[in-house]
């Protein structure tokens, strides 16, 4: 935890120094799954984004997210994802497909991930806009080889994400420490840091809690 407080600070203060926007917040967020067989998993989540500071520090929720996929796993390192994602925000509402293709890597004691995808955004009175990504993740237990009930593990992350109307690039790099409760559900707590341009950049504390039923 102290590590995470320690590149919050940093992050923090490099995005506000000489930059003109910085955002920072909370974005909690629930992730219930039902498998139905050894390829077939749905999944279900809802997330939700509370600013904390926005040009000035002020407590205000900003939008809620509540989206489906349904997953397929064509064998054991590939798995295809189909999803939907409702958007609130505001008196807004966003309408947002895409399409994931997931890659795993298995080591002796970590794992890495990439995950291809393709989304395509539906919003009032708006062309339909388009945007790519690429994310790799990088994940280790913190004691022994594998992750277990009752045991700590690290995830790093790093996303790219192109948008097709703006033609603009956003980076992502999101360190998380997990806790495996049971092998019904886990909770990952971490920072979501986001910058578009040099001038445009977002610090989150993101919790998610994990369950399968």
């Amino acid at each position: 935890m102290r590590g995470l407080l320690a590149i919050y600070i940093l992050f923090g203060s490099l995005s506000l120094s000489g930059q003109s926007s910085f955002e920072s917040g909370f974005l909690p967020k629930v992730i219930l799954s039902k498998k139905y067989n050894n390829h077939i998993k749905w999944i279900h989540s809802i997330e939700s984004r509370t600013d904390v500071f926005s040009d000035s520090f002020k407590i205000q929720h900003h939008l809620i997210d509540l989206s489906s996929i349904l997953s397929v796993k064509t064998d054991l390192y590939q798995v295809f994802n189909i999803g939907y994602i409702l958007r609130i925000r505001s008196n807004t509402v966003i309408h947002r497909t895409f399409q994931h293709y997931n890659v795993i890597n298995e080591f002796e004691s970590s794992q890495l991930a990439h995950r291809f995808a393709f989304e395509q955004f539906f919003e009032p009175h708006i062309p339909v806009y388009f945007r790519g990504r690429y994310r790799l993740h990088y994940q280790k237990p913190l004691n022994g080889d594998r992750i277990d009930n009752r045991e700590f593990y690290f995830k790093l992350g790093n996303e790219y994400l192109w948008d097709f109307r703006s033609n603009e690039l956003e980076i992502r790099l999101t360190p998380y420490f997990g806790y495996q409760v049971s092998q019904k559900d886990r909770i990952e707590f971490g920072l979501d840091y986001r910058t578009l341009k040099l001038n445009d950049n977002n610090l989150w504390f993101r919790t998610t809690w994990y369950i399968s039923i």
